[in-house]
C-alpha cells in the first residue's frame, strides 16, 4: 500500500510538472550590439534554457500568436509579454537584453511570473569574445532557479472568477464577446447566427465563431466556463459568438454617407449632361460616356493646327472616333450619315467634304478631325463615303470639318 500511494503521489506530481508551462522570447539589444550577436546569444540561450517541470513553448508558436497580436517582434513591452504568456497558457515568459560596453557584452535575464506579472528570479553574466560557454552557463543557472524539482509542491494558480456578462464587453479593445453563451452544438449554428446577425443584437451584425487564438484570448481573460468551446478550427462545444468588426450603427452611418454621396454625383452627373444637352451634346449611351454636338462647327473647313488652336481638347481623340465607329448603327441618308448609338439616340454627320490646299472639293465624302497627331505632319481623322466608314490620317494643312465632344 505504501508503494502504491508513493507511485500515485509521484505521478501526481508529475502531472502538475508537466502542467506548467514556459515561453523564452527573442532577446532585446541596446544599439551598441549587432542584430547578429543579438539573434546568436538569444538563440543559443533557447537552446541550453531547459528548466525541470517545464514544458518549453515552441518558438513557432510564440511567433504566431505575436503575429496575431501585431506586436513588435523586437521591442515586446513586459505587459504584451504577460498578454502572450497567458494566450499560450503559460506560467512564466523569460525576458533578455543583450547590451555592450568596452568590447564586453552583458546579457540579463528575467522569468516573470505570468500570473502575478512581476519577475520572479533574475540572472545575469559579462563577458568578452566567444560568448558559447558564458550563455550556456547563463541559461543553466536561470534554468536552475526556476525549475519545479519532484520535492516542490506547485502551487495551483487561483482561477480568476467567470466574468458575468449582461452587454457586449471588449477585450484588448478590439474584440467585443456575446453576451451570452447559444448553447452546445456538433456543428456550427449558421442559421442561428445569420438570425442573430440579421436582427444587429447587441448592436453588431457581424457576429460569428471565435478562432482557437481567440479562445485562448477570452480564457485568460474569464470569459470562459468549464467544458469545450466551438471554434473556426473545432466545429463542436459550447457557442460563444464574438465580432472584431464595427458596430451596427456605425456601419448604416458609413453605408448612408456612401449613398448620399453616390446620389449627390449621380444628381451632379445629370445636371452636367443637362446643361451639355442644352449646348448641343447628345447621349448616345457609348462605354466611355462620351457626349457628341448635334452640329458642326461653324467656319467650314480647318486645318489641325487651326482647329487644335480654337477647340483643344473638345476634338474627339483617335480612340473616340473607333468608338464612335464601332459602337453606332452607321445609315447613310443620301448626304451624309445617321449615326445612332446604344441608347437609341442619334446625331447626323454631314458628307461635308474636304479642302486640299486651296481647292475645296464638296461631294459625297466626309473628314472629322481628331486631337490626336501622328508623327510631325500627320493627324489621325474620321472619314466617309456611301460605302465605307474608316478612321485613317492625312497631312495636317488639309482643311476638315470639327465635330467637339465632351
Amino acid at each position: 500500500m505504501k508503494k502504491l500511494l508513493s507511485f500515485v503521489l509521484m505521478c501526481l506530481m508529475a502531472l502538475s510538472m508537466s502542467a506548467q508551462k514556459c515561453a523564452v522570447l527573442e532577446f532585446r539589444g541596446s544599439a551598441s550590439v549587432s542584430v547578429a550577436d543579438i539573434d546568436g546569444i538569444s538563440e543559443m540561450f533557447m537552446t541550453y534554457f531547459r528548466p525541470a517541470g517545464y514544458t518549453m513553448i515552441e518558438r513557432a508558436q510564440i511567433d504566431k500568436v505575436i503575429s496575431e497580436q501585431n506586436f513588435q517582434r523586437s521591442n515586446i513591452t513586459d505587459n504584451q509579454a504577460v498578454q502572450l504568456g497567458k494566450i499560450l497558457n503559460a506560467s512564466i515568459v523569460i525576458l533578455g537584453k543583450v547590451s555592450k560596453l568596452g568590447g564586453q557584452y552583458q546579457v540579463d535575464v528575467r522569468a516573470v511570473n505570468v500570473q502575478s506579472g512581476h519577475d520572479v528570479e533574475l540572472e545575469g553574466a559579462a563577458f568578452s569574445g566567444d560568448y558559447r560557454t558564458n550563455v550556456r552557463n547563463l541559461a543553466t543557472k536561470l534554468a536552475g532557479k526556476v525549475a519545479i524539482t519532484p520535492t516542490q509542491t506547485v502551487q495551483p494558480t487561483s482561477p480568476q472568477p467567470l466574468k458575468k456578462r449582461t452587454t457586449v464587453e471588449v477585450v484588448y479593445g478590439y474584440l467585443k464577446v456575446f453576451p451570452n453563451e447559444l448553447g452546445v452544438f456538433e456543428a456550427e449554428p449558421s442559421s442561428v447566427i445569420a438570425q442573430i446577425n440579421k436582427q444587429a443584437q447587441h448592436g453588431y451584425n457581424n457576429w460569428r465563431i471565435p478562432t482557437n487564438e481567440e479562445l485562448s484570448l477570452l480564457r485568460a481573460n474569464s470569459y470562459l466556463g468549464n467544458g469545450k468551446y466551438m471554434s473556426r478550427e473545432s466545429k463542436n462545444g459550447i457557442v460563444l459568438l464574438v465580432s472584431d468588426g464595427e458596430d451596427y450603427a456605425t456601419i448604416q452611418k458609413a453605408e448612408e454617407e456612401a449613398r448620399r454621396a453616390a446620389e449627390e454625383a449621380r444628381k451632379a452627373e445629370e445636371a452636367r449632361k443637362a446643361a451639355l444637352r442644352a449646348q448641343g451634346y447628345v447621349d448616345l449611351g457609348l462605354p466611355s460616356g462620351t457626349l457628341w454636338k448635334d452640329q458642326n462647327e461653324a467656319g467650314g473647313f480647318y486645318s489641325y493646327d487651326q482647329a487644335m488652336a480654337k477647340f483643344g481638347s473638345s476634338l474627339p481623340t483617335k480612340e473616340q472616333l473607333e468608338e464612335l465607329k464601332s459602337a453606332c448603327r452607321w445609315i447613310w441618308n443620301g448626304s451624309g450619315y445617321k449615326v445612332e448609338g446604344p441608347s437609341g439616340k442619334f446625331i447626323v454627320l454631314p458628307a461635308a467634304g474636304i479642302c486640299d490646299g486651296s481647292v475645296n472639293y464638296v461631294g459625297s465624302a466626309g473628314y472629322y478631325w481628331s486631337s490626336t497627331p501622328i508623327g510631325s505632319g500627320d493627324a489621325w481623322d474620321l472619314r466617309f463615303d456611301s460605302g465605307e466608314v474608316r478612321v485613317d490620317y492625312s497631312g495636317r494643312r488639309n482643311g476638315k470639318s470639327v465635330r467637339l465632344v465632351r
